[in-house]
């Protein structure tokens, strides 16, 4: 009874009871302020860490297979998934609990007292004491459906977050692959800005040595410092773009963004090659792999289950029912001799339950439980039509990236030499300042854009694979 005492606590502000809305923002203008201190309120700023966590070496390099380890060990989404798995599989232990039958220990404890005041000038008091404990038994013989039917709820709903879990995983892969490709792209950028930085230089120094000797105007050093002051800017532009894509990749790590990890970088990674399969094949592939579409059946088996249930509601259920126990009692009254029994009792009971009407609470369950089984229907077919559309990009882009990349590299080359061939004409006196920055420009963006191709590429590749729902590998 101690024990119980506390459930009956008041809860830490008592008004709702009287005016519920006193604990609302006061109106629509004015912040909410809490009537307790703020700080029990606000989560943990170290909850990112769950528990005692490791955190990963910032010193030392990481490829592409260790990055993916330490996400799929840390990031929180993989764990919410894990979590929401064990979730489902402790319902489903719960559905097949209506097939045991239910034990329980009860007793009744019954003080009396009683005065009677007929009796004149000398009320009789009356006592009465019994106590009844026992222990019962309740078992459901027959329910037509409704506990096979709720586990099999249950068990699809376990195999839908199971599913679900493995494409979370698979997203995290993807993550991880698109936001290190980035960030490699983002370093080549960041490489490329500081060499344009340098032909902005030696532009400079051209135009300043021909200046020195007049072959140069000044119209043309003012064009020659403009060149390499827009080589500044893109700089820095390139050292934030790799300050962000560390961000991003801190965060598909599950990692706090001002514990960047240094990442191996792919220059000598070749081209991954061209694809041999069909993009037939390769829906075809995804239609049987992808774990979300297996989840989306899953949910559909669900409502198809819910649906049976539903009907079944309209059948009778058979109960069984048994208790024993001891009944002990006192009955005593002043002047009089009492009473008193020790004894066992028991009982058993077959239950027979069907209920006629319910006010159309059944037919209105059947009619929710039909509709989402329609709507499961049309969720799968979206999610199969989205996986076809998706991998049908995919396949479309990587083999226009595969060609990108062979351009880009052609357009690097004949950037560079037209560059060569103008530096030295100008150097010469052959050419003009506005020829040579011009072919330096052309240089910077031939420069960038086989960066931006190659990691075009490798994500590309990467999409194709997880449209296809390959299964992930670190």
């Amino acid at each position: 009874m101690l024990a119980a005492c506390g459930v009956w606590r008041l809860p830490p502000d008592p008004r709702p009871a009287a005016d519920p809305l006193a604990l609302a923002p006061p109106t629509a203008d004015q912040t909410w302020q809490p009537s307790e201190p703020a700080e029990a309120l606000r989560a943990p700023a170290d909850a990112w860490q769950a528990g005692a966590r490791v955190l990963p070496d910032t010193t030392a390099r990481y490829d592409l297979p260790a990055l993916i380890d330490v996400a799929l060990r840390d990031n929180p989404d993989t764990r919410a998934a894990w979590e929401a798995a064990r979730q489902a599989a402790a319902g489903y232990g719960r559905s097949l609990a209506p097939f045991y039958p239910t034990l329980a220990i009860d007793a009744a404890l019954t003080p009396a007292r009683r005065e009677l005041e007929e009796v004149p000038n000398a009320p009789l008091t009356v006592h009465l004491r019994s106590a009844e404990p026992g222990i019962a038994l309740t078992y459901t013989l027959l329910d037509f459906g409704r506990r096979s039917q709720g586990a099999e709820l249950a068990r699809q709903r376990l195999i839908a977050a199971n599913f679900t879990f493995n494409r979370r995983l698979q997203d995290v892969v993807f993550a991880v692959q698109r936001a290190y490709y980035r960030l490699d792209a983002a370093l080549g950028l960041d490489r490329a800005a500081e060499s344009n930085l340098a032909l902005a230089r030696t532009v400079l120094t051209a135009a300043d040595q021909r200046l020195a000797v007049g072959l140069a105007t000044r119209p043309e050093m003012l064009l020659a410092k403009q060149a390499e002051a827009r080589a500044h800017y893109q700089l820095e532009s390139a050292h934030v773009a790799v300050k962000n894509a560390e961000a991003d990749l801190a965060l598909t790590l599950g990692l706090p963004a001002d514990r960047p990890l240094a990442i191996e970088p792919l220059d000598a990674q070749t081209a991954p090659p061209e694809l041999d399969d069909a993009v037939e094949t390769l829906i075809a592939a995804a239609l049987r792999h992808r774990p979300d579409l297996a989840a989306s059946a899953a949910q559909l088996r669900a409502a198809e289950a819910a649906a049976a249930r539903a009907r079944a509601a309209y059948l009778p259920t058979l109960d069984f029912r048994g208790r024993y126990g001891q009944q002990a009692l006192d009955y005593s009254a002043a002047g009089m001799s009492g009473l008193s029994a020790n004894e066992p009792v028991y009982d058993t009971l077959f239950a027979f339950r069907w209920e006629l009407f319910t006010g159309f609470d059944r037919r209105n369950a059947e009619r929710e439980a039909e509709a989402a089984r329609a709507g499961a229907t049309a969720d799968l077919a979206a999610a199969q039509l989205g996986a076809i559309a998706e991998v049908w990009r995919a396949y479309h882009d990587y083999r226009a990236a595969v060609r990108k990349l062979t351009f880009a590299q052609a357009l690097l080359t004949a950037a560079q030499d037209a560059y060569d061939g103008t530096l030295r004409s100008y150097q010469l006196g052959l050419g003009d300042i506005v020829e040579l920055l011009t072919a330096e420009s052309d240089l910077a963006d031939a420069r960038y854009t086989l960066v931006l191709s190659k990691a075009e590429l490798l994500v590309t590749a990467a999409r194709i694979a997880y449209a296809a729902g390959a299964a992930p590998s670190g």
